[in-house]
């Protein structure tokens, strides 16, 4: 739902990365190649491992599809020894705590407030006993067991609530069913854009249905979605977003629409011109504020930001 992208420079996030891994990936690669000669026509040509470390997460698709179509033509015994021979070389569990560590360092600049697949659950760091802890899954966007080459690329990880991380939901799966789809999809992509593409909104499931006021008649609306680009509902559906907004969200969806029909543009608007010389904007937000329990200095790091926007209407 959101980009995971840094802020920081992209040249000094690479070389700072990079520091991470003390030996020589290339060399372990060349190892590895000997014990398992299968390995070496596994990698996308023109590809070394250590490019793989910080490859744009495009290339890491280009990489993963590869590799999956390779593993196809190989007997059952071939792939596991491929897959392990990679795992060997891309020892995730090695490097896990260091790389979870550099993603929630201020220095790089990533934002991790919310779930980037939902929005519906908070991800977070806390202190604890004078060490950092991360309430969040270090989730692999391309799976790591299906395509173990990318298990420590940089451009390959996302924060994740633990229900979107776990099947039924996202687990081993790819985020679209093409390689142009995966490479649109994924919150590591600069160009991806779920937040205009999407949005939220109330619909009535029944014609004629009762109106005023909405909270009173929940049986008789849905959350759904609209599409700019119908692309992003693969998104929607792997994450059972629907059905899980419609259990969490639907009430306090009304709620807000209710306030909405009782807090009209006129009727603030009158409000401001009584007020001796307030703002329509200074008693808009007041009565978002207060009323909506909606504040707009640290409405982007709530829970449920997106939804509440495009059910009020705020921008």
């Amino acid at each position: 739902m959101y980009r995971f992208v840094s802020g920081r420079t992209k040249k000094n996030l690479i070389s700072d990365y990079l520091k991470l891994f003390k030996q020589d990936i290339d060399k372990k690669w060349e190892r590895q190649i000997k014990e398992c000669l299968l390995l070496a026509t596994a990698m996308l040509p023109g590809m070394t491992p250590k490019e793989l470390l910080v490859a744009e997460f495009t290339k890491l698709v280009d990489v993963y599809w590869y590799f999956i179509n390779y593993t196809n033509t190989l007997s059952s015994t071939e792939v596991i020894a491929v897959c392990d021979s990679a795992k060997s070389v891309f020892t995730y569990d090695s490097y896990s705590s260091k790389i979870a560590a550099f993603l929630t360092n201020p220095k790089n600049r990533y934002e991790i407030y919310n779930c980037v697949y939902c929005d519906e659950n908070k991800v977070s760091v806390i202190s604890h006993k004078g060490k950092n802890v991360r309430r969040f899954d270090l989730d692999h966007v391309l799976d790591k067991g299906k395509c173990p080459l990318t298990a420590l690329s940089l451009f390959n990880f996302v924060p994740s609530c633990e229900t979107c991380n776990d099947p039924p939901f996202k687990g081993v799966h790819t985020i679209g069913d093409t390689q142009d789809e995966v490479k649109k999809l994924s919150p590591t992509n600069p160009s991806y854009d779920f937040e205009h593409n999407v949005r939220f909104v109330v619909n009535p499931k029944y014609p004629n249905v009762s109106a005023i006021p909405k909270l009173n008649h929940q049986r008789e609306y849905e959350i759904d979605f609209d599409y700019k680009d119908i692309t992003y509902k693969k998104s929607v559906e792997l994450f059972g977003l629907k059905s899980r907004y419609n259990e969490d969200f639907l009430l306090e969806a009304l709620r807000y629409l209710d306030l909405k029909d009782k807090y009209t543009p006129v009727y603030i608007r009158n409000l401001a011109e009584r007020s001796g010389g307030r703002s329509y904007e200074e008693v808009y937000e007041e009565i978002y504020e207060e009323h909506f329990k909606i504040s707009f200095d640290r409405m982007n790091h709530s829970p449920y930001r997106k939804a509440k926007e495009d059910i009020l209407g705020i921008k």
